[in-house]
């Protein structure tokens, strides 16, 4: 039985319009934009700090310049421009926002509740903030990787103190913008560790050149929280450390790759290879309310050995056994 022509003509929209690809009025191929809401500059370093996301797209069919090109939000490295820099994004009209870090996430979801999100959060649950009504159906336009961790915060505290046994002093260097669920853990785990702890805050790498100066009595261990300004400028942080001699743990690989005693956290390009599949997804024609919120699924702990014999410390074997990576 054959198909009327303009039955024909429907299927073929129908089809072509689910994947994502579609011609226009006048015979041009219409490419999809993706919104990127992010601390990163675009340019090299973007493609480079997320290449796992980018290659994913590619690995999907998304090519850019032929099926998808990229708006980069210009948030100037600093946390305080996402709200700004996502409304851009809205008024751009742009299909699809990656945004990634909690107060990026909070921005976009803020500026738009019809523009599909795909969100890398490693602070919030998403279903408490109202982003999402389950896990394994979001409702929303909200999908992609949660870490609803604190219990990360412990997890460094306890990395620090089989290190250094006899811990009891530490400071923390805390960026409000994602919130306080690190903290919070964090004086939590430190009541049970017997550990004092002096949070001193730092929103701009300005603030993390003048924080030793505000250093109380003589701390035993640098203690970096997760945020979006700590991870861009994890090499700043790990001198810091290295000028004060600290052992030191944050949640960034980048930390311990330059300088840092610890780092421990979940691995970032195993997470933008999942918002890659969920992007493409998106772009193919899928809804962010019907694909489930992922979490990450690797962990790694990285740690240098040479900033532990700058400071005269001896790693456990113990962790060293665990590490995915040992920096020598």
């Amino acid at each position: 039985m054959r198909l009327r022509l303009p039955n024909v003509l429907v299927l073929g929209a129908l089809l072509l319009t689910a994947s994502g690809w579609w011609v226009d009025a006048q015979g041009q191929a219409k490419i999809s934009r993706v919104g990127i809401l992010t601390i990163e500059p675009p340019g090299d370093g973007h493609k480079k700090a997320y290449g796992a996301f980018y290659r994913t797209l590619v690995a999907q069919g998304w090519v850019e310049g032929r099926d998808v090109e990229f708006t980069y939000a210009r948030t100037d490295g600093e946390s305080s421009r996402f709200a700004e820099a996502a409304s851009e994004l809205v008024a751009l009209k742009v299909d699809v926002i990656f945004a990634d870090s909690a107060p990026a996430v909070r921005a976009a979801f803020a500026a738009t509740r019809t523009i599909p999100i795909v969100a890398s959060d490693f602070t919030t649950d998403p279903v408490a903030e109202g982003y999402a009504e389950s896990y394994r159906r979001p409702g929303k336009n909200v999908t992609g990787v949660f870490l609803d961790a604190p219990e990360f915060s412990a997890k460094w505290l306890e990395l620090l103190k089989s290190i250094v046994p006899g811990l009891s002093r530490a400071v923390v260097l805390w960026d409000p913008s994602p919130g306080d669920a690190h903290l919070r853990a964090l004086q939590l785990a430190a009541r049970s560790f017997g550990v004092q702890l002096q949070v001193v805050e730092v929103r701009t790498p300005q603030e993390i050149d003048r924080a030793a100066s505000e250093f109380r009595g003589r701390p035993e261990a640098l203690i970096v929280l997760p945020s979006p300004m700590t991870w861009r400028e994890s090499a700043r942080l790990a001198k810091l450390a290295i000028t004060q001699r600290l052992p030191s743990t944050s949640f960034a690989r980048p930390f311990a790759a330059t300088g840092g005693l610890v780092a421990y956290g979940p691995n970032g390009d195993s997470v933008d290879e999942r918002c890659g599949v969920l992007m493409a997804k998106i772009l193919g024609g899928a809804r962010p309310a019907e694909l489930p919120i992922e979490r990450p699924t690797k962990v790694e702990l990285v740690v240098n050995l040479k900033a532990a014999k700058a400071l005269n410390l001896t790693i456990p074997e113990s962790i060293l056994a665990r590490a995915d990576r040992v920096i020598r």
